[in-house]
């Protein structure tokens, strides 16, 4: 191969990579936040497509037929549980949001009572010190409480745009109805219609992507649910039993903590059988550990059959991508950092990344010889080779 051809094939290779970087960092995210009525569409089609396929084959009714009562028994079903479960959670938040000021006030109460506790107890110990134990609950109680406005202030702003957006979300609940039944119904001729346009390597590279999305990412999350669900059953019983208020989403929001790799229930309610105890509520805090202790029991006897004892990557990869997704978006940052490792993770060893990296070992390889001078070259400068250059 010439010079100039493998260079242009490298150059070539790194711009592609550019190119896909920034259609996928940046123009991906805001055509699915543009585009999330046929988003969700097409994931209420594929919900609905086994079925339309089983009353096609087994029950001898036409597809479009069939495509609208499954579609329509669907977003029925679908529509009835959210209701449901946004009505619950919607009573829950409120009632949540009402009392938080006394909760506030409480656990700040509570902060600041321990630290006069503790405050008899490190007269003998060096000014500094003694000043840093004596700020300490006010500082905490300080920061308790900006974050308590901080959260009250988000959730006016986000009731606020979405009294502002109703309209548009009106119109795009629609266009998913709309095209959940075009997806079903016209599912061959997309198909055709998609394999005439595209030519046959990006049909195979497609394939990849999707089966790749389908076995890692798409198992992945159903485990996870799967586990989630059996969680929250054990923590919604167990605060009922334990007279906890809103143990709706309390426990929901506990659970959540579950789904992401590291951290876990434990991360919730430790804290809070820590605090019971500085309360000298012992009662309650070994009722949440035993809690704690059961939920994780559930997890622990669930988990090897339906995702097994890992996640399909490393452990050090998976919590630098827990790290870097916290750092870029917060709390949804740390649940979607590992399912797109995964996703990246499986495509590279399906070998879609294969011609950036031959490229960039070919011009390391280029810059090692470039660098390194070779005895004729040393020798035509009067220098003698020593075996010392690297």
């Amino acid at each position: 191969m010439r010079s100039s051809t493998k260079y242009l094939k490298i150059l070539f290779n790194y711009l592609f990579a550019i190119i896909m970087a920034v259609l996928v960092i940046f123009v991906l995210p805001w055509a699915l936040e543009f585009f999330w009525p046929f988003v969700v569409a097409a994931i209420i089609a594929a919900i609905a497509n086994p079925l339309v396929r089983f009353l096609e084959k087994k029950m001898k009714i036409k597809r479009r037929a069939g495509s609208v009562v499954v579609i329509v028994l669907t977003i029925a079903v679908v529509g009835a549980a959210c209701y449901g479960i946004i009505y619950v959670l919607a009573t829950q938040v409120v009632g949540f949001f009402t009392s938080a000021p006394d909760m506030w006030a409480k656990v700040n109460g509570s902060i600041r009572n321990l630290s006069q506790e503790m405050s008899s107890r490190y007269e003998l110990l060096p000014k500094g010190s003694k000043d840093f134990f004596e700020n300490l609950g006010e500082n905490i109680y300080d920061s308790l409480s900006s974050l308590g406005s901080s959260i009250g202030e988000r959730a006016a702003q986000s009731a606020g745009n979405g009294v502002k957006n109703a309209p548009l979300f009106l119109v795009g609940i629609i266009m998913c109805v709309l095209a959940s039944y075009l997806f079903v119904a016209e599912r061959e001729q997309i198909g055709k219609f998609a394999r005439k346009i595209l030519p046959k390597h990006l049909q195979e590279r497609f394939a990849i992507v999707t089966q790749t999305m389908k076995s890692a990412v798409g198992g992945y999350f159903k485990a996870q649910f799967k586990i989630m669900g059996f969680v929250y059953i054990v923590l919604f019983a167990g605060f009922l039993v334990l007279g906890i208020d809103y143990a709706f989403l309390i426990a929901l929001i506990i659970a959540l903590l579950d789904f992401l790799p590291f951290f876990g229930t434990g991360a919730a309610m430790w804290p809070w059988a820590l605090y019971a105890v500085i309360q000298k509520d012992y009662k309650f805090a070994v009722g949440m550990m035993i809690v704690w202790g059961l939920s994780q029991l559930i997890r622990q006897l669930i988990q090897p059959k339906l995702v097994g004892d890992s996640i399909g990557m490393p452990a050090i990869p998976t919590l630098i991508l827990l790290y870097v997704g916290f750092r870029i978006k917060g709390a949804f940052g740390l649940i979607v950092a590992v399912p797109i490792g995964m996703i990246v993770y499986n495509l590279y060893k399906a070998g879609l990344f294969s011609n950036f990296i031959y490229s960039t070992k070919m011009l390391l390889e280029d810059f090692r010889k470039m660098r390194i001078f070779t005895p004729e070259e040393l020798e035509a400068e009067g220098i003698k080779d020593d075996n010392t250059s690297c």
